[in-house]
């Protein structure tokens, strides 16, 4: 029987697309189990080959429609595996959709080429050897290739504008790579589909090439964009710092002043009511002894903001801090490190509406040759933990999640380490940083 070479069959794609789903899967967030996974790929692989091998020759005017429902099912199953919302998962879906259309024309292009010029026996036989070859070094290749975007894919969050730009280059890709299929009627001779099938394999090529590049450009500007972030926390934490030094510095010089005050006020009364009237006020503005003296003069003053403002919001903070263990730490990574810690805590905390449950607990001790921290607050909240650190909750997920990752940061310029672990209603941070180094120099 003549192969209708102009008209690639529609398993030869369904498998292709198929494979670009993988791709996409393999290097993102997901959602379920490999065994889930795995049974959901089956189950799209099965259905899009079906399908697509059904409507093989179909009406040219059902090409559109038809192409439309497939790229559907991907971007679902994209979707649905994928910790992606609608958008991110569409822009996903658009790569993965370009990979398949070179995939499956360069495979059909390589078929042609060995049947017509080398001529190949067996055609079933030579046809499945160069689908399970090409198809897989081809997959190898550029998931091998994508696997350097792995930690940006896990990160990506696409915006309305970044999918109308990746949009319009792959219907651009698209139109151009397919217009053999508008002009199918005027594919004469063998010179010219040779011809064609470079085209179409070469603008796929062009297709992958470009969005791959823009892909790139996207993770380094979202890589510019956090570092940027973190650099404007760290600024902010230690201008609060630098906020609140001040402002301690004014309440403790009226607390001495009215301790004066009161004790020369008592010495010269008589009348009983008077003298009770003074110890009360006495005992009120003990408040502002709430400055902890940790032996760092820094994270006193962080402390002491915190700690008034916990008083204030219904919020028991304790501590036991040795802070001569931070004195190899520089003003900023301190303000930086406790300030990060401590507001996250508030925040949680905060959000807990029984008060006798809003509680928090910092340790700052040093055991050996390690500085040992640990901050533990209650919590009612659901956590989805992602590469070790909780993943926010907050639908803007492009401006959150950043306090965490300065508080790593803190950590990994002195070698340490930070753990995370949540159970039964309390929230744990741990830091290890080995204070060794620290000593020598």
């Amino acid at each position: 029987m003549e192969i209708d070479w102009a008209n690639t069959p529609g398993a030869y794609y369904a498998i292709a697309y198929w494979l670009g789903c993988w791709q996409v899967i393999l290097n993102g967030p997901r959602k379920r189990t490999w065994k889930s996974t795995i049974f959901g790929m089956v189950i799209l692989g099965v259905i899009i080959t079906t399908l697509m091998t059904v409507t093989h020759g179909s009406a040219q005017w059902l090409f559109a429609p038809f192409m439309t429902m497939f790229f559907i099912m991907m971007w679902a199953t994209v979707y649905l595996e994928c910790q992606y919302d609608a958008k991110t998962s569409l822009y996903f879906t658009a790569r993965a959709f370009i990979v398949g259309e070179f995939i499956g024309s360069l495979e059909w292009e390589i078929f042609y080429f060995v049947v017509r010029y080398l001529q190949g026996k067996h055609i079933f036989i030579v046809n499945i050897i160069l689908l399970v070859v090409v198809d897989g070094l081809l997959f190898l290749g550029l998931n091998a290739l994508e696997k350097r975007n792995r930690n940006v894919n896990k990160q990506l969050r696409i915006t309305m504008r970044e999918l109308c730009s990746a949009a319009i280059i792959t219907l651009a890709i698209f139109s151009v790579s397919n217009i053999s299929f508008v002009i199918r009627d005027s594919v004469v001779g063998a010179s010219y589909l040779q011809e064609l099938f470079m085209i179409r394999t070469l603008v796929d090529l062009g297709g992958v090439a470009i969005l791959y590049a823009y892909h790139v450009q996207l993770g380094e500007l979202n890589t510019r964009f956090e570092v940027e972030r973190l650099r404007d926390m760290l600024d902010m934490q230690y201008h609060n710092y630098e906020m609140l030094e001040q402002s301690i510095a004014a309440v403790n010089q009226k607390y001495h002043d009215l301790k004066y005050q009161i004790a020369v006020l008592k010495s010269e009364s008589d009348s009983e009511n008077s003298i009770a009237y003074l110890n009360q006020m006495e005992q009120e503005i003990k408040s502002y002894e709430a400055q902890n003296k940790t032996g760092n003069k820094v994270l006193d003053t962080i402390l002491t903001g915190k700690t008034l403002y916990c008083q204030n919001n219904w919020i028991e903070i304790t501590s036991v801090v040795d802070g001569k263990a931070l004195d190899f730490m520089s003003a900023v990574d301190i303000s930086t490190l406790f300030g990060n810690m401590l507001d996250n805590a508030i925040e949680s905390v905060s959000k807990i509406e029984k008060k006798e449950k809003r509680l928090i607990h910092l340790a700052v001790t040093q055991q050996k040759n390690f500085l040992r921290i640990r901050m533990e607050n209650c919590y009612e909240e659901k956590l989805r933990f992602e590469d070790g650190l909780p993943k926010t909750t907050k639908e803007d997920q492009r401006y959150h999640g950043f306090g965490l990752k300065s508080i790593q940061n803190t950590a990994k310029k002195y070698g340490g380490s930070v753990t995370i672990h949540a159970e039964n209603g309390w929230f744990e941070l741990r830091i290890l940083i080995p204070l060794s180094d620290m000593i020598k120099s």
